[in-house]
C-alpha cells in the first residue's frame, strides 16, 4: 500500500488490463465484466493499520480493487493484510506473514465451476 492506495505499477497494470470491449462492457446498467470468476488473492503490506480496531488510517485500496476487479467479472477477491510493518522486528514480521496466508481460505478453489488452470 502507497499513500493509502495502489502503488503506480499496480495502477498501470490495472491500465492496461481494464479494456472496454475486451475485460468489460459499458451498458446502460454499468459495467458488465467478460472474464469468468476465478479466486484472487491479493497480498497487502502496510506500515500503518488500516483495518480493525486499531486503525490509524483510512482503507482506499481494498474497496478500490474489489470496485475493479468485479468490473472485468472477478468477484471471488481475498484479501491478506500484514499491517503495521514499519513496527515489526524480524520475528514479529514473519509471524504475521504466517497468520495472513493461515487466513487463506481456499476452498473457494472448489466453489467454482471451471477448473483453474
Amino acid at each position: 500500500m502507497h499513500n493509502l492506495t495502489v502503488p503506480s505499477v499496480l495502477k498501470a497494470w490495472i491500465d492496461q488490463i481494464l479494456r472496454a470491449g475486451r475485460t468489460f462492457l459499458s451498458t446502460p446498467a454499468g459495467k458488465v465484466g467478460l472474464l469468468r470468476d476465478r479466486p484472487v488473492f491479493v497480498g497487502i503490506a502496510s506500515g500503518g493499520v488500516f483495518t480493525g480496531e486499531k486503525a490509524n488510517q483510512p482503507d482506499f485500496l481494498t474497496p478500490y480493487l474489489s470496485a475493479l476487479l468485479g468490473s472485468i467479472g472477478l468477484k471471488t477477491v481475498q484479501f491478506l493484510p500484514v499491517q503495521a510493518t514499519a513496527f515489526l522486528a524480524g520475528d514479529r514480521a514473519t509471524l504475521a506473514r504466517e497468520k495472513a496466508l493461515a487466513a487463506l481460505d481456499l476452498t473457494v478453489m472448489r466453489k467454482l465451476p471451471c477448473p483453474i488452470v
